[in-house]
């Protein structure tokens, strides 16, 4: 089978971006032949290096004369300098809309027998409309609910082309109903895949003592809807010492946001480490030495990184996200491995009131402090983890059921 697979963002730096590359992976080794169309900016210079070699892959190039700006990102705060679809003027548009037409020009020379595109979004639309006749699968990934919000002058086209999709692919239950209702997409053409992680990277190390400090880890973007200012107040609040603990934030930022997070950091009794973005490998690594994971994000579709921890042998600390139950399943916080914490109101789908982050902090202090309980009564390594995830998670099996659903269309 000749797969297409399509993103605007950047492949491999995002969770979406992540599940991209997973799915290729996985298509690749299934002996499928793939083409990839994905905005990178032009100095990106190792944009291939997680990329199959045989991939035929067409960049769409940002920040340079024809596309004069930085690659417009699904979230306000992306990992790397991103335009903000709301900001877009419609000379930006039109030239983006323009540069994405002639790359799907060049990519139907491919012939396509199924083509997967990433976020039912403009890019989305887009497609549908330029392969009439082709089968496109789209795959929610959650942060277009906000876009649809903070950018609703594209409310109209977006919902518009993407109820045309022959399928969209909702990574839990509680995402195919918002996709149904918000979309107003038959729920006989949303398929749940879930999610998946890589059992080759995740995985739990031979043993784990605690010599020295705990140390406690955040993997994502270093921004303020995924909570990362509320941890570091959280953890400020530890009646511990300092020897005792130390936070590591895995990710990148930018702005004033990344600014506020790193005046924080210095202000924290307890040593922060900031590593920047990592290779999904050395994450894997990461995890194996670490003792905690903590996701005080507002909103998730469904947290891969949260996965990968739990796969990693890792007790969680977790906002009690919308499905995240349902994914997670009772047993793991039966066991004290996952400790939910209780979200703030939110103004919007990612900001919370101000006026309820004290008494967040609090609880997501408090649940920090029962996981160190924990880790000092049993520091070893909770397999049940990960024979949970490896029972009901993989992207052989994400992939397998979108490949399934083409060869029903």
């Amino acid at each position: 089978m000749r797969i297409l697979h399509i993103i605007a963002q950047k492949p491999g730096q995002t969770g979406s971006g992540i599940f991209l590359l997973n799915l290729i992976r996985v298509a690749a080794n299934s002996g499928h032949e793939q083409c990839l169309v994905a905005g990178i900016s032009i100095n990106d210079k190792d944009y291939r290096q997680d990329l199959p070699e045989n991939l035929l892959f067409i960049p769409v190039l940002f920040e340079t004369e024809k596309l004069p700006f930085p690659v417009p990102g699904m979230s306000d705060e992306m990992p790397y300098p991103s335009t903000r679809y709301r900001q877009m003027t419609e000379d930006m548009l039109h030239l983006w809309k323009k540069a994405f037409t002639l790359a799907l020009k060049e990519a139907a020379g491919f012939h396509p027998d199924m083509i997967i595109v990433h976020h039912l979004w403009l890019l989305a639309a887009m497609v549908r409309e330029f392969f009439p006749d082709h089968p496109v699968i789209g795959i929610c990934h959650g942060t277009e609910f906000r876009q649809l919000a903070l950018a609703d002058r594209f409310s109209a086209e977006v919902i518009g082309g993407c109820r045309k999709l022959d399928r969209v692919a909702a990574l839990s239950s509680f995402q195919k109903e918002k996709i149904e209702t918000t979309y107003g997409i038959d729920r006989e053409r949303i398929i749940v895949t879930g999610s998946g992680f890589n059992r080759d990277i995740f995985y739990p190390p031979a043993s784990r003592k605690i010599d020295g400090s705990i140390k406690a880890l955040y993997a994502g973007k270093l921004s303020a809807a995924k909570g990362v200012p509320s941890l570091l107040r959280a953890v400020s609040r530890l009646p511990l010492a300092r020897s005792d603990f130390q936070l590591i934030l895995a990710g990148s930022g930018s702005g004033y946001e990344y600014d506020e997070i790193l005046s924080l950091a210095g202000n924290c009794p307890f040593k922060t480490i900031f590593t920047g973005s990592l290779p999904q490998a050395v994450l894997g690594e990461l995890m194996r030495e670490c003792h905690l994971f903590v996701m005080p994000s507002f909103y998730e579709g469904v947290s891969l990184v949260t996965m990968e921890a739990l796969a990693s042998g890792l007790r969680v600390v977790s906002n009690e996200l919308p499905g995240m139950r349902e994914w997670v399943g009772t047993r793991l916080e039966e066991e004290g491995i996952v400790e939910y914490v209780s979200l703030p109101a939110l103004r919007s789908i990612d900001t919370p009131l101000t006026e309820e982050l004290p008494a967040y902090e609090e609880r997501l202090a408090r649940g920090i402090a029962r996981q160190l309980e924990r880790l000092k009564l049993f520091p070893g390594v909770p397999q049940a983890g990960w024979r949970e995830m490896v029972r009901k998670y993989s992207w052989e099996s994400v992939f397998s059921r979108i490949e399934n659903t083409y060869h029903e269309l």
